[in-house]
């Protein structure tokens, strides 16, 4: 069965890439650091406003705030381009990506606020950290004003959803509270995983 068309039009979208297999996508700092370059020179090309990312090991999500139809383009080349660096530095062969980026428009502010919390608190729900805010290779510590790592990342239209840094630690809280006492799902995708 052919892919789903995607829903490439201006927006929010939350998009997430995986390795192939069970490869990480990450194999230490090096790789996490170049794999930001590479977003951050595909933010200049593309006038994309990168509102939050997290890196995992086998896996990364974003939040774009992308203003045309550039996403799968620009994603197509940041995979590319970040591909071509690990298979290189690892002396690595054959086709890094699991598939194509996976990508899901955010409907409304209540979906922009879950979709944030989800991509926040992965860590957490993987065991990496207890806090979203202890986990280094993610826009979250920048976001609530915790450091200054990720200057490129604009979170303001979190922030005004939320009404300040302090309501968006609060709300982010709220879903990490909720997931302790019962199921977690990314908002409108209709998947839902036990805790």
């Amino acid at each position: 069965m052919p892919s789903r068309p995607r829903d490439t039009s201006p927006g929010l979208h939350h998009t997430w890439v995986n390795a192939t297999g069970n490869w990480p996508y990450y194999l230490d700092e090096v790789d996490r650091v170049t794999w930001i370059r590479r977003l951050v020179a595909m933010l200049d090309r593309t006038l994309w406003t990168c509102i939050a990312f997290c890196q995992m090991s086998t896996h990364v999500h974003l939040i774009l705030a992308v203003p045309d139809g550039s996403l799968p383009i620009g994603m197509r080349d940041l995979n590319r381009e970040y591909s071509c660096d690990f298979n290189l530095r690892h002396s690595r062969h054959g086709v890094f990506l699991r598939k194509r980026f996976g990508s899901r428009r955010i409907e409304d502010a209540e979906d922009l606020l879950g979709v944030y919390s989800y991509v926040v608190l992965n860590p957490v729900a993987e065991g990496l950290c207890l806090r979203p805010e202890e986990w280094r290779w993610s826009s979250y510590r920048t976001t609530i004003g915790m450091s200054a790592d990720f200057p490129f990342v604009d979170a303001g239209a979190v922030i005004a959803e939320a009404g300040t840094q302090d309501g968006l630690r609060d709300a982010v809280e709220a879903v990490a509270r909720a997931r302790l006492i019962g199921t977690r799902s990314e908002p409108g995708s209709g998947r839902v995983r036990s805790s």
